[in-house]
């Protein structure tokens, strides 16, 4: 009778036990749901694979997901290339480079000739500096070398780009990943009949400018010209003030104080973020300086600017991380952090993710702690694990929602101190200490049962590597509904690209949204509110 009622009742089907035919096997041997062709593309496209998982190395993890990719585009490139444009345009992935992989993909391999046609229409829109189009390139050209589509669309790219943005990347974006400029123009062949452009194509081709070329746009190149005759850190500062120069544009032996000063006004934030080590290294950003830390605090708090320089959430977290170590990532270069620094950058990623209202609903947000979150890098960036991802996206929550309560899961539960005042430093601490265990998805709602704690929105922060668990999330989540009489729903936040999640598409109550994707926070209020 026991081994009969265990087999028909789903109450006793335990996680490495089909719950239903719509469930697959997760990489840890547990049955789970596998997300849509658009939520897999997106977490490949705001997640990335860099660092693997705990259960696929890197490369095995990188071939599943460009397996998939490939698999998407052959069966539905306009699928493809939709959710593609819809995360480069809302700024939702903090690297460019997988989508840079899609759009590839789509040009070179799409069946059919509109769908390809389509993507090059597009790489202006993907590819918007000088080194996302070097990049572009390289992918492009390992699938399959230059056909006529592809030298058409790189051509048009340089024929139509606005000269001043064509000049910018003469001298700033020379040469890329085994790419150059002039590699390009060279089988891309564009055509025009605007001095300007021509001029600024020859230089990006032979480092000359024309004689007599003298279009306003060409100043940027001309300052570059002379900042390679500088000899002086002050004399390169004072030719960046006067064209407008981009630090790259000066040769490195000269890049002092006087530079990196100069760069903070003719450099982007975007820059800014990257080199906050460097300022200090240089003695530019210091303790002692309260007008350059008033500058800093106010350029990287600023929400236009943020949103104006697409600066991504992970962009402020990763700087975070690396300006408060006090030294670079691979050990070269030290500093000594300012606070009111540490402190902006921490405003800078809650910041950018825009404007978050509260959904008012009574929040657990559930962290998971298990081993296999502490395996590979969240966006490429070093270090950041997906637990300690989790916890910087629970803080989001944390600090938006009145009511909400922090814990944290592995195969038991257990708090982990985490409260609205702790730092994102101190948070990913907590989370990152407390790992231990293997996995069970069902823990938050079987804990909230049985210490009685009232629930309207669950949210589990996970990779969805479940197995350990006597019954699953979904069970364990309808017998909470039914002990408390709570209308609760769950939302599953995946922090890798897998194609896996503990969420039921089939139902209404349960929600998969992307970790660290800026459209995240809002989708997941209104799935709370009951309004989608």
């Amino acid at each position: 009778m026991k081994n009969l009622l265990s087999v028909i009742s789903p109450k006793h089907r335990r996680q490495t036990e089909r719950l239903n035919a719509r469930q697959k096997r997760n990489n840890a041997g547990g049955f789970v749901y596998t997300v849509s062709d658009e939520g897999r593309l997106t977490r490949f496209l705001v997640l990335g694979t860099d660092g693997g998982t705990f259960y696929a190395a890197e490369r095995k993890h990188t071939v599943q997901a460009t397996d998939f990719v490939r698999e998407l585009v052959a069966r539905d490139a306009a699928l493809a290339l939709r959710v593609t444009l819809e995360v480069v345009r809302g700024n939702r992935a903090p690297k460019p480079d997988p989508a840079l992989l899609v759009l590839a993909l789509i040009a070179k391999t799409a069946p059919e000739a509109a769908d390809r046609k389509a993507a090059w229409d597009a790489l202006p829109e993907v590819a918007r500096t000088g080194t996302m189009l070097l990049h572009f390139l390289a992918f492009a050209d390992a699938l399959g070398g230059w056909g006529r589509l592809t030298r058409q669309g790189v051509a048009r790219v340089y024929e139509d780009a606005p000269l001043e943005k064509l000049a910018l990347w003469a001298v700033k974006y020379k040469a890329r990943d085994g790419w150059s400029q002039a590699d390009a123009l060279r089988k891309a062949h564009p055509k025009t009949e605007d001095a300007g452009r021509n001029a600024v194509l020859k230089f990006m081709v032979d480092g000359v400018l024309p004689e007599g070329a003298n279009d306003a746009s060409l100043r940027v190149i001309e300052g570059h010209l002379r900042a390679l005759e500088a000899t002086s850190d002050a004399d390169a500062a004072g030719l960046m003030t006067e064209y407008g120069l981009p630090i790259e544009a000066v040769p490195t032996h000269l890049r002092g104080s006087g530079v990196y000063r100069a760069a903070m006004q003719t450099n982007g934030l975007t820059w800014l973020l990257r080199n906050l080590g460097n300022l200090g290294r240089v003695g530019v950003l210091t303790v002692n300086d309260r007008e350059i830390v008033q500058e800093v605090v106010k350029r990287v708090t600023d929400v236009e600017a943020l949103k104006r320089g697409r600066i991504h959430p992970l962009d402020a977290l990763k700087a975070r991380l690396v300006y408060a170590q006090g030294r670079g990532v691979k050990g070269k270069g030290e500093w000594l952090p300012v606070p009111g620094v540490v402190d902006a950058l921490e405003d800078a990623f809650m910041l950018a993710f825009g404007s978050i209202k509260p959904a008012g609903t009574r929040h657990l947000l559930a962290l998971d702690v298990s081993g296999s979150m502490t395996w590979g890098n969240v966006g490429g960036v070093p270090g950041l694990t997906p637990n300690m991802a989790a916890a910087a996206m629970g803080m989001v929550a944390l600090r938006t929602e009145p009511d909400a309560l922090t814990m944290g899961f592995a195969d038991s539960f257990r708090p982990l101190g985490i409260t609205p005042k702790d730092t994102l430093e101190s948070a990913m601490r907590k989370a990152q200490s407390a790992s231990f265990g293997a996995t069970d998805c069902a823990q938050p709602m079987l804990w909230a049962a049985q210490q009685g704690v009232d629930v309207d929105t669950f949210v589990v922060y996970t990779d969805n590597e479940t197995w350990a668990g006597k019954v699953h999330p979904a069970v364990a989540l309808d017998a909470y509904r039914q002990k408390t009489g709570i209308s609760a729903r769950l939302i599953v936040v995946g922090l890798t690209s897998t194609e896996f999640t503990i969420a039921d598409p089939t139902r209404a109550d349960m929600l998969d949204v992307v970790g660290l994707d800026t459209a995240a926070p809002g989708v997941m209020t209104a799935f709370a509110r009951g309004e989608i």
